[in-house]
């Protein structure tokens, strides 16, 4: 495997945030607004015919995908009511091309070459929110 900075958090993240604004933007959506911060959600504001779109991404080393959070979807979703937009997720995955051992595809390399496991965009799961949690919140 060639030798290279292997990418931290925040260049995954970056990683997965283009792999999904290409195809947002492929499939005709107006990107308005992106922001590559790990703690902000959503990621991606975009537009198409006349409606707003919130983008959750999160991006996984391989062998996983990126896992969206209960309280991310919660925050999102009040989000997404406040300003009418429809909430979507999207989950990467980012391999190594170059690795020959299921670990070393694990380890992307900055400026390297890589296989993305992505599925497009999708509407967020339902999420149970139980009596206790509820209450607590009160």
């Amino acid at each position: 495997m060639a030798e290279g900075k292997i990418m931290n958090l925040e260049e995954l993240h970056f990683l997965g945030i283009k792999v999904v604004y290409k195809d947002l933007v492929d499939k005709g959506y107006e990107v308005l607004n992106v922001r590559k911060e790990l703690d902000v959600n959503p990621q991606i504001l975009a537009k198409k015919d006349d409606e707003f779109h919130m983008v959750v991404v999160k991006t996984g080393y391989y062998p996983e995908m990126g896992i969206i959070l209960p309280e991310v979807i919660e925050q999102v979703r009040e989000l997404g009511k406040k300003h009418h937009s429809k909430c979507w997720y999207a989950s990467v995955g980012i391999a190594n091309a170059n690795g020959q051992t299921e670990e070393e595809m694990a380890k992307p390399v900055v400026g390297g070459e890589f296989y993305i496991n992505y599925k497009g965009i999708m509407a967020f799961p339902e999420i149970k929110v139980s009596k206790d949690s509820s209450e607590k919140k009160s």
